[in-house]
Parts: structure tokens; sequence; C-alpha cells
């Protein structure tokens, strides 16, 4: 009797990092909370910068 060997692969795509932003305003103005997935740290973190930097501007908040 032959046996037969049966290998699954899964291939997934690579998806870009996604940003996503929860923006809360209250009565003393606007509170958010930006998350980005990424493999680099520095990456991360420059992009979350430059996020905070850009909301900063159009919403005010500590810097």
């Amino acid at each position: 009797m032959d046996t037969q060997e049966m290998k699954i692969i899964h291939l997934y795509d690579r998806q870009d990092p996604e940003i996503q932003i929860k923006l809360e305003k209250n009565s003393k103005g606007y509170n958010w909370e930006i998350t980005f997935k990424g493999e680099n740290a520095n990456t991360v973190l420059t992009k979350i910068r430059e996020v905070n930097k850009k909301l900063n501007e159009e919403y005010g908040g500590e810097r």
C-alpha cells in the first residue's frame, strides 16, 4: 500500500501597518490614543510622533 503525504501551507499577504486613532472631545478639549503596529521600534515611534504632532496642531493638547 502506497502512502501519500499531504502538506498544507498557509500563505498570508503581508499587510501594511495600520494607524488607529481614537479621538475624544471632553470639557477640557481633546484627548487621543494612537495605535500603530510595526516590526521596527524606531519606525513605530517616529510615526506616532508624526501623528501626535499633527493632532496637536489640529486639536491642541499637551506637548
